[in-house]
């Protein structure tokens, strides 16, 4: 089973820069965001931009602190659509674009999408660990940073290869420049939990 604790962020909500991220429990991440929208609208395109990057048959949960998220895309979903995206008191469902996007990737992923929610600030590490990857995001697209495709940190090395950043279905590492070689065979991801959470 694949399982990825996903965040978002809004600096001023609602209004101001929003910032999202996903964080693979393998150290694979990514992160973006907008120059303005919602809490509400960073935490779907966390779960959106997660499940998007996870594509194939094997099993996929989804860690989020946001209940709205997780209810938009496994339960409330369900009679939105059996009424025509209206919801119990028949107002336009908030933020279709994305529940519709959401509700998509899922029926389209060969694989099953799982969610639980987990409490947000109480020290799980992946749930902080997007949390930041998220606040960073915002914090970049407010300052006008945002639309660039740059690196959190670079790689030791090679300073203009972005380091541990995503750009197609998960494949880069968090901590890649610190990882130790893998042992073979072993069940333990290739990564320093030390470093991956400083």
């Amino acid at each position: 089973m694949i399982t990825v604790s996903t965040d978002g962020s809004c600096l001023n909500n609602p209004g101001g820069a929003i910032g999202w991220a996903w964080i693979n429990h393998d150290g694979t991440f990514d992160s973006g965001g907008a120059v303005s929208g919602t809490n509400q609208v960073a935490e779907l395109t966390a779960l959106l931009q997660a499940v998007r990057a996870h594509p194939g048959a094997e099993p996929l949960l989804i860690e989020s602190d946001s209940q709205y998220a997780i209810k938009c895309a496994s339960e409330w979903v369900v009679a939105w659509k059996r009424k025509g995206w209206r919801t119990a008191g028949g107002q336009p469902v908030k933020n279709l674009e994305l529940v519709q996007a959401i509700d998509r990737v899922i029926t389209e992923r060969a694989g099953p999408v799982r969610f639980r929610w987990v409490r947000g600030h109480v020290g799980d590490p992946f749930n902080e660990r997007a949390d930041q990857l998220a606040g960073l995001a915002a914090q970049d697209w407010a300052a006008g940073r945002g639309d660039l495709d740059g690196t959190l940190v670079p790689e030791l090395g090679d300073p203009t290869r972005p380091a541990g950043r995503a750009t197609g279905p998960a494949h880069a590492t968090a901590s890649a420049a610190h990882a130790p070689a893998p042992k073979q065979p072993t069940p333990e991801p290739a990564w320093d939990m030390d470093t991956l959470f400083d």
